[in-house]
């Protein structure tokens, strides 16, 4: 009898504790996050943007510690530039004026993602995104202005950590990532888009 008794008990640990693991696990997250963006093209501007956000939705598979989903991200950056000399592409032409210069992008990106740890409080992780960014591109000066807009291609590598307390349905989506996209500027012969960013914020799973 105490035999019987005692694989009772082992049978309904180990169901205990597969049903505790499964619920530890996510199907779907769904995240918002504060963005700052460092743009590496000094040849148009290099402030750091405070003003930006990324919105994001991940899928895990059952099988794996990895997760596929959408991402969505929007910077505006502005500088004021004083008074120099710019040269137009042609060579033939140049304007000489202090300047205020805007970006503002907005990168759509498939993304897939690894985790370390898996199911537990903290996850590690590694991605990437790849995608399409628009992109609006503004000179301001004097009653003037020249406007570069359109789209190109962006890839997106990032790491990053999934922090759940008590292993919850929420938590803090924290990471770093660096971004190359494909949008141009003739006035200023850039030929793409760069620069490193940082995000924290909130998600949800279920």
């Amino acid at each position: 009898m105490k035999k019987y008794i005692l694989l009772g008990a082992i049978l309904l640990t180990s169901g205990l504790s597969a049903i505790a693991q499964s619920n530890n696990k996510m199907t779907n997250l769904f995240g918002l996050s504060w963005e700052i963006s460092i743009p590496t093209n000094n040849e148009f501007l290099d402030k750091t943007s405070l003003a930006g956000g990324r919105f994001e939705y991940r899928h895990f598979l059952k099988s794996a510690p990895v997760s596929f989903g959408l991402g969505l991200s929007w910077n505006s950056y502005e500088q004021y530039t004083p008074t120099q000399t710019v040269y137009y592409k042609d060579g033939n032409s140049a304007i000489t004026t202090d300047m205020d210069r805007v970006i503002y992008t907005v990168p759509v990106t498939a993304t897939a993602h690894y985790y370390f740890n898996s199911w537990k409080p903290v996850m590690p992780y590694v991605g990437v995104g790849l995608g399409a960014m628009y992109a609006e591109q503004t000179i301001y000066y004097n009653i003037f202005e020249d406007n570069t807009y359109g789209w190109g291609f962006v890839v997106r590598p990032e790491v990053g950590v999934l922090i759940r307390p008590n292993n919850g349905n929420w938590g803090i989506l924290a990471g770093a990532h660096y971004q190359y996209a494909t949008n141009k500027n003739d006035l200023f012969d850039q030929n793409s888009l760069k620069s490193f960013g940082f995000n924290v914020g909130f998600f949800l799973s279920r």
